[in-house]
């Protein structure tokens, strides 16, 4: 009876571990919420935002989380939801009339908004991509702000003046 319930208590340990290692890095965003975790330093946030009642919305099934869960391993990007049905203020500050909406924020501005497909692969690249884009603005504004000389890049891509 004893090594019954260790054995209970053990397989009911390991199920919870499982299902918290495996449950996709979405973070569901609030008005309360939003404007502080968008604005957070260096960091992208790929934002899908919806409503329970819409069928596209509906037709995406796990998809947002599964892109939470290959996100995983990406320190500066993070994954969130709106829902507007109960977060109409964010919607409206983010200008969304239609659903899923998806746009990726960086340092708490809206630098892209996805409109390509509507799977895995497409959208971490376009996370991906947007992200960086968008760092590397960040630091040229700062370079700029800080009174570091403008780079110019050439054709190639490197920096014009390096060897």
């Amino acid at each position: 009876m004893k090594n019954d319930c260790r054995f209970a208590l053990l397989l009911l340990l390991f199920l919870t571990s499982i299902t918290l290692h495996t449950k996709a890095e979405v973070i569901t965003l609030t008005p309360d919420t939003f404007s502080d975790k968008v604005k957070e330093k260096d960091t992208a946030w790929f934002v899908k935002f919806c409503v329970p009642w819409c069928k596209h919305c509906k037709n995406l099934g796990t998809l947002w989380d599964e892109l939470g869960k290959a996100m995983e391993g990406e320190d500066e990007i993070e994954i969130g939801e709106v829902d507007c049905s109960v977060s109409k203020p964010v919607c409206t500050k983010v200008d969304i009339h239609s659903y899923p909406t998806f746009k990726l924020f960086y340092d708490g501005e809206e630098v892209a908004k996805y409109q390509g497909k509507r799977d895995v692969e497409s959208l971490k690249a376009f996370a991906l991509e947007e992200a960086e884009k968008a760092a590397e603005k960040a630091q040229l504004d700062t370079d700029k702000e800080n009174g570091a000389p403008e780079q110019k890049q050439g054709t190639d891509g490197r920096l014009l003046g390096d060897a």
